[in-house]
């Protein structure tokens, strides 16, 4: 197999210039960039930087994310944070489902993370548990997007490695006791429906975050992948507006 497959179009990694204030944001398990494209979109007409760089195995084929673990996708994000960093006066990290983890991981190994936005984070994915207990096989077949919206296509597979779904549980496990060391700013949103993480995820994590500013939103109208969603002008508008207030918040404190 080639070291270097070809990225499928429009699955590649996701960069806008902007402002002082940067915004990593994590695409989920077996997605890739294009899932959260239109709220980057969104984000940088808002004036903020917006990274949101592509997992190694993700946006290319199933063969490929075969090659790669949880701890390869952990420097992914940290690599691009750092990234960030060096040119912004701060950074927050926004994820979806497993980008979410991936975001709660990153906030805990780095301090300096100016706050976290998670939309329907995985911490724990019975299904996937299940899956890997009940089969011997190597791929697993993958059913369509959790999407509501029938218009909306994510770029994805149709079949996803045993050993990727077990990195993966591998990660939710190592980073479910981080959860109560991050104490930035956080917004946690879960959609009201989800067939794939269960919403419980959602509220165990924002109950357990030690942040002293944190705020919880429910989603009405969107399934899993909720950045392609009904939602997604009520997210982007929600996360711009908390990325402003946070801003505006520590900019305050420091003049104090």
């Amino acid at each position: 197999m080639s070291q270097n497959p070809r990225v499928l179009d429009g699955a590649g990694s996701l960069y806008f210039p902007g402002g002082p204030t940067a915004v990593l944001v994590c695409h989920g398990f077996l997605g890739a960039p294009q899932s959260v494209q239109y709220v980057c979109r969104q984000l940088a007409r808002k004036g903020f930087t917006v990274s949101a760089p592509r997992l190694q195995g993700h946006g290319t084929s199933y063969q490929d994310l075969a090659r790669y673990t949880h701890q390869d996708w952990i420097k992914d994000i940290h690599t691009a944070y750092q990234s960030l960093r060096v040119n912004h006066s701060s950074v927050f990290i926004v994820g979806q489902s497993m980008g979410g983890t991936l975001a709660l991981h990153t906030a805990a190994s780095f301090q300096d993370t100016a706050g976290i936005a998670l939309i329907n984070p995985a911490l724990d994915v019975p299904g996937m548990q299940r899956a890997v207990r009940e089969t011997s096989a190597s791929f697993i077949k993958e059913d369509r997007p959790d999407i509501r919206c029938p218009q909306e296509e994510e770029i994805t597979y149709s079949h996803v490695p045993t050993a990727s779904v077990r990195s993966l549980l591998q990660l939710t496990a190592a980073v479910r006791p981080k959860v109560r060391s991050v104490s930035c700013p956080a917004l946690v949103a879960a959609s009201r429906i989800d067939h794939v993480v269960p919403p419980a995820n959602a509220i165990a994590i924002y109950e357990n975050l030690s942040s002293a500013s944190k705020a919880f939103e429910w989603l009405e109208q969107s399934y899993h992948v909720a950045t392609l969603d009904a939602d997604r002008d009520f997210l982007a508008d929600r996360l711009s507006l908390w990325i402003a207030s946070v801003t505006s918040s520590r900019l305050s404190a420091s003049h104090n």
